[in-house]
């Protein structure tokens, strides 16, 4: 079996899925792993190691992690590397490190190309209501992710899936790929499909302000923006000025029955709360918070945290509508 020498280049969770496979394939010979710096963590900002480092020094892995990849160029090209693969590293590439790579620089990427190139396309894919999406197995070019692909692997969105979950399905997808196509592609049996520029589109990384929820929208948008940001960064929103991060809701069906005192009401308004959840009025249709976090606080069920606050009434308000109202009468 003929073994082929791998420069691996990732960062969190979906990264470390990838190398635990790279590790399995007898194949491989995994010269050098490379990822992000370790980074403050959590509100006691403890200095923690990525999930990549953590595998590879498990399985006594050189690792490296430069503050930017070409500064380790000897590094990497002492690897002798017939590929550099990455997922989810987190760097741009520069060619010159990509031309390090004997038989091809791969990228696992979060989507099926030439759709939502960039960032955040697993986020992206349910925010925007996608019902599937999918790994690309692809060539790293200069220009980002833009490369042919060699093969690509279908994923479904579930109606209940959030970034968490469906990063976890991306990742056994990703580890899927490797696992049957690296020889091929070494063996140059699977060719690269060009990708069709007239259907490219865009990711980019998402903002602290895109992570606002806008109540304006329909229930359907927000309820996938709210899955789309979960587990992490959370999309917010504010009380006045106490911000609280949504971490899971449901849309409302014809079996939710509750009271209500009058027939219009605002987007953003609070307009029952039970044991379950908050019920809120959106620009179309309503929705129902079932787990939140009020800002300095932890996690916690939105229905027995109304019951036990005085910020949660019907009738008040999440978010700013009225407040741009009024500026909009003026």
């Amino acid at each position: 079996m003929k073994k082929y020498n791998v420069v691996f280049c990732g960062t969190p969770e979906i990264g470390a899925t990838i190398l635990k496979q790279l590790i399995q394939m007898e194949e491989v010979n995994l010269m050098l792993v490379i990822c992000q710096p370790d980074k403050l963590v959590g509100r006691k900002k403890e200095l923690l190691p990525p999930p990549v480092k953590q595998i590879a020094l498990e399985n006594n892995l050189k690792v490296i992690q430069p503050q930017k990849i070409i500064d380790d160029f000897e590094v990497i090209k002492q690897a002798n590397p017939d590929f550099i693969i990455t997922c989810a590293y987190g760097q741009f590439i520069p060619e010159k490190i990509l031309n390090l790579a004997k038989i091809e620089p791969l990228n696992l990427h979060g989507s099926l190309l030439p759709k939502y190139r960039g960032g955040a396309p697993i986020q992206y894919a349910i925010w925007n209501g996608e019902t599937q999406t999918g790994m690309s197995l692809m060539r790293m070019v200069k220009r980002m992710d833009a490369g042919p692909y060699f093969v690509q692997k279908k994923v479904l969105i579930d109606p209940s899936d959030n970034s968490g979950s469906l990063f976890k399905k991306m990742g056994q997808a990703g580890a899927l790929l490797i696992q049957e196509t690296l020889s091929l592609v070494g063996e140059n049996k699977l060719p690269p499909i060009d990708q069709d520029e007239a259907q490219t589109t865009f990711c980019k990384n998402i903002s602290s302000e895109e992570e606002r929820i806008n109540w304006e929208q329909s229930a359907f948008d927000i309820h996938n923006h709210i899955r789309a940001l979960a587990p992490i960064p959370n999309a917010f929103t504010n009380i006045n000025d106490v911000r609280f991060k949504i971490h899971q809701a449901r849309l409302l069906t014809d079996n939710d029955l509750f009271p209500l005192n009058r027939k219009v009401h605002f987007p953003g308004e609070i307009l029952y709360f039970d044991k379950e959840g908050i019920i809120v009025q959106t620009g179309s249709g309503l929705i129902k918070i079932l787990v939140m976090q009020k800002q300095g606080k932890n996690p916690s069920n939105a229905g027995i945290f109304a019951m036990n606050s005085q910020e949660i009434e019907n009738g008040v308000m999440f978010g700013e509508y009225l407040i741009k109202l009024a500026q909009k009468n003026k």
